[in-house]
């Protein structure tokens, strides 16, 4: 009954939403009481919040919300030209290997659920972006492009550089070569995976956050965790998104290599959770200091662990340890009824951390602690759908 009736909240807020965004998309990060603030447009995470209505529309069948979502379709075609003049202009980040969570999310889905064709085009081109950022040198999926306060050494290794966040935007390509009957879509999207499963993940089952191949030769060169702690440490939300997009690349490729690598970061995972089954925003960051945690991470090793379950038959611990996660995400983690907020989840973190002061010092100050953040919001209504005993259409459901 406590999971019906939060069910019913945040539905209730989705809708109380439309009206405060009024076609706008929220700023990804909110405040620790749960606001987010409009504009924000033009960044990695628009595609959260008209996926959310998405969601909600495929679990209501509520025509309202799918009317609503599809007021964001005009500036999801403009987004997809990728116009850097354009984007110069309206403060639009240039799109970059993240434009499966922009446009798999929309349009792939909406094109899913409704079958239409103006949503097909537009993630047949965000795809064709994507594909365009592999590397045939090193076989993997170029991240970031450069930014204006890049350092000339940083701009170098971000050429070579894959970040774990990419398998979540492997479904765009899986997606385009079903719809095309193109191989190198699917081509390009084993290769990457392949690659991230061999560098990106230890010999103890935690992740890199990113991984750097030498652009010219392709030759792997190293990890480095950058929104976490440390360079060798292990940042949480990164070890949920190789926990799930792992488990989705097993999906559509049938390869027992992504199946095993997806498990084995799930071991890393529960062995290091704190004892109150919370997710510190490092696993790996000291715990005798204020530690913040992520909640963003919970709710995408939650979807990760559920999509597991579906290819683990017999195994119960598996569907019990997403319970179990969901449930704490529900009574220790939610803002209260009373005022409503725009957020589902409090208690999440971006990080990094920055040293501040001598090294003797080790004080450290970390970006966006304890803060709403849209895509645990996303996640957690995508938790909820798959616990449902009615199946609900997803977007990976290709």
């Amino acid at each position: 009954m406590e999971r019906n009736e939060t069910m019913q909240q945040l539905n209730m807020n989705i809708y109380r939403n439309c009206l405060l965004y009024n076609g706008d998309i929220p700023f990804a990060v909110g405040s620790a009481d749960g606001q987010y603030t409009l504009p924000g447009k033009g960044q990695w995470t628009d595609g959260f919040w008209p996926g959310l209505l998405l969601l909600a529309y495929a679990g209501l069948k509520d025509d309202l919300l799918l009317r609503e979502y599809e007021r964001y379709m005009p500036f999801l075609q403009e987004r997809v030209e990728n116009d850097p003049a354009e984007n110069k202009q309206r403060g639009y980040l240039n799109l970059d290997h993240d434009v499966g969570f922009i446009f798999h999310l929309t349009a792939v889905y909406h094109y899913i659920l409704t079958g239409a064709q103006t949503s097909r085009e537009i993630g047949l081109r965000a795809a064709a972006l994507l594909l365009g950022r592999y590397q045939d040198k090193g076989g993997y999926i170029r991240a970031w492009d450069d930014w204006e306060t890049d350092t000339p050494e940083f701009r170098h290794e971000k050429k070579g550089k894959a970040i774990i966040d990419s398998l979540m935007n492997m479904p765009l390509l899986f997606w385009a070569a079903g719809e095309t009957g193109e191989a190198r879509y699917r081509q390009a999207a084993e290769s990457h995976i392949q690659q991230l499963a061999r560098y990106i993940v230890r010999e103890n089952g935690s992740t890199y956050h990113t991984y750097n191949f030498d652009p010219d030769t392709g030759f792997p060169a190293g990890g480095n965790t950058r929104q976490g702690y440390a360079r060798e440490s292990v940042w949480s939300r990164g070890q949920a998104w190789a926990i799930y997009g792992f488990a989705l690349a097993y999906r559509y490729t049938g390869n027992a290599g992504f199946l095993q690598a997806s498990r084995r970061c799930l071991k890393y995972w529960k062995q290091a959770l704190l004892p109150e089954g919370d997710a510190p925003w490092d696993f790996a960051a000291p715990r005798d200091q204020w530690l913040p945690l992520d909640t963003s991470a919970m709710s995408i090793a939650a979807c990760g662990i559920l999509e597991l379950c579906l290819h683990s038959p017999g195994d119960t611990e598996m569907p019990e340890l997403a319970e179990r996660m969901v449930s704490r995400l529900l009574q220790a983690h939610r803002p209260p009824a009373l005022p409503p907020v725009h957020a589902f989840l409090l208690h999440g973190c971006v990080g990094p951390a920055y040293t501040q002061g001598s090294r003797e010092e080790k004080e450290r100050t970390y970006l966006y602690p304890n803060q709403s953040l849209i895509y645990g919001d996303y996640f957690l209504y995508e938790a909820m759908l798959r616990l449902q005993h009615n199946p609900v259409p997803l977007p990976w459901d290709l």
